[in-house]
Formats: structure tokens, C-alpha cells, sequence
């Protein structure tokens, strides 16, 4: 067993056979069994001992990475907004010719024919 692997295996709470056989030949692996042992006595030791008070806070630095996603989501909305529109095609636009012409009807409306006769009437 190469030291990367044994030092891979003892930070990962492993045990084994070989890896005990490789601590007991390498000074350097031992040590950092012995320290990796050391602090987890001392974890287990402060949780069952101690207890923060009430007054104790601790204060989190904000997340830069929530900035970048507010202004990540305020770019790529209108952007995807404008590619949903561009996918329906152009609107048809309407000839204006057509509606500068005046309407020709054979027969006229009834609007009109009330409003024809209203009008002759009120002429002297």
C-alpha cells in the first residue's frame, strides 16, 4: 500500500489489516493516524461536553453566487422571453391600402338607410 492510498483510507475513518501493517512501517502515515484519532477524540469530547450559550451567534458571510444568479435570471429571462416570441414568427401586418380604400357595398345597412332618411328629412 503507497502512502496516498493509506492517507486516503485513514482521513476516510477506514480500518484494516493492511493499512495497520503500512502505519506500523511508516512514521509519517502513523502520525497522521495519530493526529486523525487525536481529533476525533476531541470532536467527541466538545460534543458531550460542551453546549453554546444562548448569547452565542454565529454570523454566515453572504453568498456571492446569489448575486450572480439574481443577475443571471434578470438576463437570461428577457432574453429567453424574446426567443419564445421569435419562434412564432413575424405577425402578419395588414395592408393599408385596404383600409384607406372606401368600402363599395352593393346593398347598404341598415345604419345607413336610417341615416339617409334622417338626413332628408331634416334638409329644407
Amino acid at each position: 500500500m503507497h502512502c496516498d492510498e493509506a492517507a486516503r483510507r485513514l482521513t476516510a475513518g477506514e480500518s484494516g489489516p493492511e493499512l495497520e501493517i503500512h502505519c506500523s512501517a511508516c512514521e509519517e502515515c502513523r502520525l497522521l493516524a495519530e493526529d486523525l484519532a487525536g481529533l476525533g477524540r476531541a470532536f467527541a469530547r466538545a460534543r458531550a461536553e460542551w453546549a453554546p450559550s444562548p448569547g452565542f451567534r454565529v454570523s454566515l458571510p453572504s453568498v456571492p453566487w446569489r448575486k450572480m444568479a439574481v443577475a443571471a435570471c434578470l438576463l437570461v429571462l428577457p432574453l429567453a422571453a424574446w426567443a419564445a416570441g421569435s419562434l412564432r414568427g413575424p405577425e402578419p401586418r395588414p395592408d393599408v391600402s385596404v383600409l384607406l380604400e372606401p368600402r363599395i357595398t352593393a346593398t347598404p345597412s341598415d345604419r345607413q338607410l336610417l341615416g339617409a332618411l334622417f338626413l332628408e328629412e331634416s334638409q329644407p
